[in-house]
């Protein structure tokens, strides 16, 4: 039996009910789905997955005027400024990642083999500084494997025409290498985490930027192949390995310079500045992150939404929970 669409989707606009519920508080907005909020009948329970524009001007339109709305509410403050937050969060994300559907589609995907190849280009430029920052983490059998980028780079580039051609099948020779290089990258920045208080992390924090960056990038292509070859549950469990292994870099980081008085005394502001600058790279992403993830469990849930998620709106959808 065919489902009728607007039982799946619905704009804000036809949804009144939902506006009423973050009025009085009953509903709040979490990481990109809206929940009944604690003290109420099924309480945490989703009500709606919020599914946005694939073009980024229109996402932070979409996001402002659902702000607007939400802040010309009378009632259910603690709540509305909770979801208001939340709405910020993704606007942030939007503008960090581009667009907010990178996991979830064809375009999303380009864009992000886009971004690994200028990485890679601006990596092989910094080979010296590279073997400083390696030498943080690995021994000298490893560092061979780190530099041989070429043939990453044919990955690429062969998963990209493989999207193009709708080649799905083909995509499937190309995790274990994308599995490679994520937990490659995942590895160094793991072990230079816990280097946070050596005066060689300090100077390496340009290129460890770059790896931070491409650990992400890295997650959500290999998120992206994993869905396109019929492969949800894969899809979903590199994100969320994705946000897991990425706090841990973090609090390590963290943990590690705090442990130090020495080195804390000794941190110059430019120093701190570069630190927070790059503790604040997962912070402005990771609400977007959330969101995707969000996408992918629910297209695994509800399969008859596929086609929803992957197509492109003007509005932000509301889905079926």
């Amino acid at each position: 039996m065919s489902v009728i669409p607007e039982v799946l989707y619905r704009t804000f606009q036809q949804s009144p009910e939902i506006l009423e519920g973050l009025k009085t508080g009953l509903y709040a907005i979490y990481g990109g789905v809206i929940r009944v909020t604690k003290g109420n009948d099924k309480a945490g329970s989703i009500i709606a997955h919020l599914k946005f524009p694939g073009n980024a001007e229109q996402t932070a339109e979409s996001i402002e005027k659902l702000k607007s709305s939400l802040s010309n509410i009378q009632g259910g403050i603690d709540t509305l400024q909770n979801s208001l937050g939340t709405l910020q969060n993704l606007q942030y994300a939007n503008i960090a990642l581009a667009g907010l559907n990178l996991a979830v589609s064809a375009a999303g995907f380009a864009i992000v083999c886009k971004k690994l190849n200028n990485i890679e280009s601006i990596l092989h430029t910094h080979t010296e500084k590279l073997d400083t920052l390696l030498s943080l983490a690995l021994d000298a059998q490893l560092k061979a494997s780190f530099q041989q980028t070429a043939r990453f780079n044919a990955v690429i580039t062969t998963a990209r025409q493989f999207v193009e051609m709708n080649d799905y099948e083909q995509l499937k020779t190309l995790i274990r290498p994308f599995n490679e290089q994520y937990e490659f990258t995942s590895l160094i920045l793991k072990n230079c985490a816990r280097s946070a208080n050596d005066p060689t992390f300090f100077t390496s924090l340009p290129e460890l930027s770059l790896l931070q960056e491409r650990f992400m990038h890295l997650g959500m292509c290999l998120s992206y192949i994993q869905q396109k070859i019929n492969a949800p549950k894969y899809a979903i469990e590199i994100m969320q390995k994705m946000q897991h292994d990425w706090l841990e870099i973090n609090e390590t980081i963290v943990e590690t310079l705090t442990s130090s008085p020495e080195t804390i005394h000794a941190l110059t502001q430019h120093n701190a500045g570069s630190i927070r600058s790059f503790l604040d790279y997962r912070k402005e992403r990771i609400s977007g992150i959330e969101y995707q993830t969000n996408l992918l469990i629910l297209a695994e849930k509800r399969p008859e939404l596929t086609q929803v998620i992957n197509a492109e709106s003007d509005d932000i959808l509301l889905l079926a929970a």
